[in-house]
């Protein structure tokens, strides 16, 4: 069914549950979460990020979900005020009726047509008086109707106009408290907007730290598996024989002074070979 046609309470209703079944699935989550860190301890920090990132998630749907509300709520009151107007012409429209027939109704006053008709009853018969006659006649009809007729009508408005009166009362108690729900709704979505925002700067605190633990556990493996190179059996043997060590100090002297004068490193080591 499209938005717009879905009754306004039935599509309410849909958008609170829907968020409540999305909200325990994510409750679900969290609780696998601390049950997988409390059984090893060791995964804690591993736990930490996720439970934000649902929570991050939670605030997310639980914004925008307070945005629609908001608008739903909103617009409801829109269209409240729409019939509070015409509520209102309506109202204004039966006073205004009520006030035209209470004239008619003494417009002409009865005792006046019985006395005209009487006087004319004693004048000579003429087109023109039998005419006018007829006319008091039905003016005197009239009058007999709206003695019977509009006092009733007279009432029927007045208690129309009553009655949507006390209408127009009670719907613009409904518009108010449309609008405060509005304005509820709203005041939780900018709530789950702060709350995301300090959740995201919670994951990048994590995100970092977490990084920085991994290169210090890289680091201490790296540290712990050290193994420096030390000299071969051999190497230790020759160096540890008397006057070896004079004896290579010597040669190493005499080729730094050949290469000091001639600037020949390789016709040094040549000469230093054939000595």
């Amino acid at each position: 069914m499209p938005v717009e046609a879905e009754p306004f309470d039935a599509r309410v209703h849909r958008r609170i549950e829907e968020y409540g079944q999305r909200h325990q699935q994510r409750d679900r989550q969290m609780a696998t979460y601390d049950k997988v860190s409390g059984s090893d301890p060791g995964l804690e920090r591993f736990a930490d990020p996720r439970r934000v990132q649902v929570e991050l998630s939670d605030e997310l749907d639980r914004e925008r979900t307070s945005e629609e509300l908001a608008g739903d709520y909103a617009e409801q009151a829109h269209s409240v005020q729409s019939k509070i107007q015409a509520l209102r012409e309506f109202i204004a429209k039966r006073r205004q009726a009520g006030d035209a027939l209470s004239k008619q109704n003494g417009a002409v006053p009865r005792q006046d047509l019985e006395v005209a008709i009487q006087n004319l009853a004693r004048q000579p018969d003429s087109p023109e008086a039998l005419a006018r006659m007829r006319d008091i006649d039905r003016k005197l009809s009239d009058a007999d109707r709206n003695e019977r007729d509009l006092p009733l009508q007279i009432a029927q408005n007045k208690q129309e106009a009553t009655s949507a009166n006390g209408e127009l009362g009670k719907l613009h108690a409904l518009e108010q408290s449309y609008e405060k729900e509005s304005k509820t709704f709203a005041a939780d979505a900018v709530s789950a907007r702060q709350n995301r925002l300090r959740l995201a700067d919670r994951l990048a605190y994590y995100v970092v730290v977490a990084q920085a633990e991994d290169e210090l556990e890289q680091g201490r493996k790296a540290i712990g598996s050290v193994q420096h190179l030390s000299a071969s059996p051999e190497v230790e043997a020759s160096l540890s024989l008397p006057g070896s060590g004079a004896k290579s100090d010597e040669a190493v002297q005499r080729l730094r002074d050949c290469v000091r004068q001639t600037d020949d490193v390789k016709g040094c080591r040549e000469k230093l070979h054939q000595e």
